[in-house]
């Protein structure tokens, strides 16, 4: 039997489209999601507009927030 999946309290701060242009008049555009998560300081994930759903949100802030809790600081002496 699997364990329910964490669930993390998080707090969209903005959604902003982004137009970028990766070849000459091609333009792209994406979502930055910018968020906050208990515990965590703000951060953005990118999405393309065309690819943008509440789940796919959901989806990318959750794999995030789990990198980055996976990630291990490193402290020394200087």
């Amino acid at each position: 039997m699997s364990k329910p999946k964490q669930e993390y309290d998080v707090t969209v701060l903005s959604r902003t489209d982004v137009t970028t242009y990766p070849k000459l008049n091609v333009p792209v555009v994406s979502v930055i999601v910018t968020y906050v998560a208990a515990g965590l300081p703000p951060r953005s994930i990118s999405i393309l507009k065309r690819e943008h759903t509440s789940a796919k949100e959901k989806e990318l802030i959750r794999k995030d927030i789990e990198a980055r809790l996976a990630e291990r600081p490193e402290s020394f002496k200087v």
